[in-house]
């Protein structure tokens, strides 16, 4: 059994929260689309039937994507979002002071956790997870680095890193933060064993608070 197959059917997880509103073209006239101001979903190549395979879907991509950043081994970029740094406004990793100098390090963090399925041979296995969620009305960029932070130490296994990234949209979108998180706990050298706890802790404590943190008086 793959450890895809152990976590729960696993959808976007969406909250309502005070409701805000995109518009999609249908049938010819605008037709209101709710947001989804919190989405913890799977990082995932090869998903379970049903959903499209995309190869290009691994950790090292979605890293690069939250920094706004490209990655490059030797004089080959593998991937680039540098044209949209304008965005970013908030980095920090939680990673433990006493982790082995490959955690520290964005690339190979990331690089071996994809590296860990592949040598599983599990194409369904989760190389991370990735949660995006709006940011509270009313804060500086301080406070809300500061309390975002603290809401994701809260529900975070020892052993399990983490990176977030704040963006703030020219237009079309309300500041949000994306969390990149390890799906399985470091080693020495490389990913261990799997954290299976961890899903439910996105899914359920982190889901409630920020719903709650988010939603709180100003």
């Amino acid at each position: 059994m793959n450890d895809y197959a152990l976590y729960p059917a696993i959808v976007p997880c969406a909250l309502t929260m005070k409701p805000a509103h995109v518009h999609a073209e249908q049938a010819g006239r605008l037709m209101p689309m709710e947001r989804l101001p919190f989405r913890c979903l799977p990082v995932v190549t090869h998903p379970k039937q049903g959903h499209p395979v995309n190869e290009l879907r691994t950790a090292l991509r979605e890293a690069a994507y939250i920094r706004r950043t490209r990655f490059t081994k030797g004089d080959v970029t593998i991937h680039d979002f540098s044209s949209r740094a304008e965005d970013l406004f908030m980095l920090t990793s939680i990673v433990p002071d006493e982790a082995p100098e490959w955690v520290h390090r964005p690339f190979l963090r990331w690089q071996l956790a994809d590296e860990a399925i592949e040598a599983s041979g599990d194409l369904h296995g989760v190389r991370a997870w990735h949660v995006c969620g709006d940011l509270r009305p009313g804060l500086s960029r301080g406070e809300w680095m500061d309390q975002v932070v603290d809401l994701v130490r809260s529900v975070l296994p020892a052993g399990i890193v983490a990176e977030i990234a704040g963006h703030i949209p020219r237009a079309g979108r309300p500041p949000h933060v994306h969390i990149l998180i390890s799906s399985r706990y470091f080693g020495r050298r490389t990913y261990a064993g799997v954290s299976y706890p961890l899903y439910r802790r996105l899914n359920g404590c982190l889901r409630q608070a920020w719903v709650e943190w988010a939603c709180g008086d100003a």
